[in-house]
Order: C-alpha cells, then structure tokens, then sequence
C-alpha cells in the first residue's frame, strides 16, 4: 500500500514527467520500498526507467528453478541485464545455477555490485553429490561483497575457504548447516588453501555452525589469517567436545573487538531417547571439563548469550567467571534447553548430583553479577519466550536464586530464537 504522501509525490511526478532529474530521482527514492508504484513510474517515461530499477532489482531472490528461467528469460541479455543494479543477492538453487551458468556464458556475472550474498540449497536438492565447481561462479562475483552466507549444502574443503578468501573487503561472515563431511573429499591429508598475504577484513559478524565434522578444519584457516580477526559479534555453535577448542580460539582473537557473544551447545539427543536409554536417570552426565574462554579483555562486550544444552554446564561458569567491574552495561542472557519443562519442579531427580552444583553455581553467579555490578539476567527456554508462572518451577529446580529474587528480566526476550 501506497501512503497519501507517498501517493501525493507520484501524482506530482507523473503530472510532471519534465521536472528536473533531481527532482524526479528524490520523489523516486521515496518509493524505494514500494515495488507496485515504482513498476508504475516505469511506464511513465524512459528517462525514470534506470531510477526505478535501481530500487526494484536491489534485492534479488532465486529460491527455484522458475525463478531462475524466468529470470533468464526476460532478460537474456547479459550485458544489459539489470543484475548490475542489484545490492544483495540470495540463491536457494545453487546447483541450478552453476550448471546453466556454464552453458550459457557466465550470466550470473551480471550481479557484480552486490555488498550481500547469501547462497542456501533448496530442500529439493539436498541428497545430491556436491560438485567441486559448484560454487565457482560466485568466485570474486563482486569486489565490493561485504557480506556472504553460505548454509545448508555440502561444499568440498578447501574450495570454501578459497571462495571466502575472493572478497577482499568481506566484513559479515556466515556458515550455517554445512554438511562438513564433504569437506575432505579426497582425502583426510588434502592441503589447505594457500592464505595469502593479505585477507578480508572480516571485522562485523561471524555466524558459525557447521554440523558434522570439519568445522575445526575451517576455524584453523579463519585464525591463521595474516590480519587476524576482529570481529564485533560472533554465534558460534558447537555439537561435540571438539567445538568447545574452536570456540574458545575464536573468541580469544576477537576479545578486543567483542561486542556481542551468542554460544550455542546443541543436545545430541531427545528427552524421549535419554529416558529410554537410562530409565530417567541422570539425564545430564558430567563430563570433564576443557578450559573455557577468558573474557577479562572483552571489555566493550555488551550482550552475552549462552545457550548451554545439557553438559556443559561447567564450561560456561568457568568463562562468568572472568567477568569483571569493567563490563558495564553488559547483559547476560540464558536459555535453558525446552523439554526440561517436562519436568517441572522435579528436575533435581534427573540431573544428577553433579550437574545439580553447577547450575547452583551458575545461579549463584548470576546472582552475584546483578548485586555488584547490576547485571540483570535473562533466562528463557529455546523456542520460546521468558519464563511464565506455567513453566517457572522448572527455572526454580536450576537457578533458585535468580528465581526467588525475582531478578529474571522483565518484557520479552530480546534475541529472537
């Protein structure tokens, strides 16, 4: 829908298609968001086309193989295809378009002023063998990329790590749902790339979380570049012991630059599973704990989420510890797994002795963080808002301080999911 604003500043333009280009460029501006009025100005005059394309091709979506024919098709014309217009850039049928690609003479080279690039596998692709090529058309793509995500489709290692290493300013980086199994192809004792002597910037965020193997792999090419890391947010997932090395690797080199932490400790199992296997016992075990992360130098850090799954508990203490006077205005944040609602006020029976002192300990933490330095916890299940009076006993059986003081933050959960 068109405002009456909006709507004013068209009627003028379209009753004065001679106003000077200045002019016409601002009242276009205004409609940057409004696709219906810009399609309208194109039939005004020619002059107002290259305008309104700049709006109405700045975002682009490929998420199917008839988004991508009726893309080609109407404009087959690489050289003056209106992808040089586009500011970001998302495809979800990357086998796709690799293969029409290089039959058809690189078209998707038309996109060569994209800052953002978001490259996913549609869930109808998924199962195929992944080809060494299959992200070489996006190679360099465009020199001025910012920001790149690369999730949910197996990529042969080393060829990511070449294909991030393309864009020279890359400050955003994203790594979701990649099948790490394929990053070894030909073999565990495969070279890695070649790092040159300079490197992306990479100083906004990091999005890691690669599911099966081969994300140490690729943390140890992303540490050992030359200009190091400087990231400002960082969400880093983790699924084994392993990942906790990662992380705590990625977290040190960017703690002078750290302005928001989101770690993730997935469970590898169900309730349903854990209670079938043990009979309800124990549904926490207490493994040995790795040393965790020193956020003493993190002092410009500002939002710290933990999202601690079930055993590693410990590990996230040891890293609160390290907090100090200095991190003002810093919140915490905590997510406790979603199906320990299942146990309401009676999750001291299944957790065991041990894993019960750690939480008793990250309780007491927190409650000591919002007396001395009025950091003032959030603490919600995943998938779902802040606690309520339905689901607080369960908070109660982990965190009865925090509970009893009443020192959860009030209002809605801040971070999404």
């Amino acid at each position: 829908m068109i405002s009456a604003s909006e709507y004013h500043f068209l009627q003028i333009a379209m009753t004065n298609p001679h106003l000077p280009l200045e002019i016409l460029d601002d009242i276009i501006d205004l409609l940057y968001n409004k696709p219906d009025a810009l399609k309208r100005c194109c039939l005004v005059s020619k002059s107002w086309v290259p305008r309104t394309r700049k709006h109405l091709f700045a975002h682009i979506k490929l998420r199917s193989s008839s988004n991508l024919e009726s893309w080609k098709k109407t404009f087959p014309d690489v050289a003056n295809s209106p992808g040089y217009h586009a500011r970001s850039l998302f495809v979800a049928c990357i086998r796709l378009v690799a293969a029409s690609d290089g039959e058809e003479g690189g078209w998707i080279r038309a996109f060569s002023g994209i800052k953002s690039l978001r490259i996913d596998d549609n869930i109808l692709n998924r199962g195929l063998r992944a080809s060494e090529g299959s992200l070489t058309p996006f190679h360099g793509i465009s020199p001025t990329l910012k920001s790149l995500h690369v999730g949910s489709i197996p990529v042969p290692y080393p060829g990511l790590f070449d294909f991030i290493l393309s864009f020279p300013l890359l400050e955003h980086l994203g790594l979701t749902g990649l099948d790490g199994s394929q990053f070894n192809g030909n073999g565990p004792h495969e070279p890695r790339t070649v790092i040159p002597s300079t490197s992306p910037p990479l100083i906004g965020s990091l999005t890691f979380d690669i599911r099966t193997g081969g994300a140490e792999d690729v943390a140890r090419q992303l540490l050992d570049l030359p200009n190091g890391l400087h990231f400002h947010r960082l969400v880093l997932s983790g699924v084994c012991d392993m990942d906790l090395w990662w992380i705590t690797e990625l977290v040190t080199r960017c703690s002078h630059t750290l302005e928001f932490l989101d770690i993730r400790y997935t469970l590898r199992c169900t309730f349903s599973y854990i209670r079938v296997c043990t009979g309800g016992l124990l549904l926490f075990p207490v493994w040995s704990e790795p040393g965790s992360f020193d956020l003493s130098k993190a002092t410009k850090l500002r939002d710290l989420i933990f999202r601690p799954g079930s055993e590693r508990v410990g590990w996230i203490t040891l890293a609160l510890q390290t907090i100090t006077p200095e991190h003002r205005d810093l919140q915490i944040a905590v997510r406790v797994p979603q199906f320990l609602t299942d146990f309401d006020a009676y999750i001291e029976d299944y957790i065991g002795e041990a894993t019960r002192r750690e939480w008793l300990e990250l309780d007491r933490l927190l409650v000591q963080f919002w007396e001395l330095y009025s950091i003032r916890p959030v603490v919600g299940y995943e998938n779902m808002g802040l606690v309520d009076e339905s689901t607080e006993y369960c908070v109660g059986g982990l965190l009865p301080e925090v509970t009893k003081r009443r020192i959860i933050y009030p209002g809605v959960w801040p971070y999404g999911s």
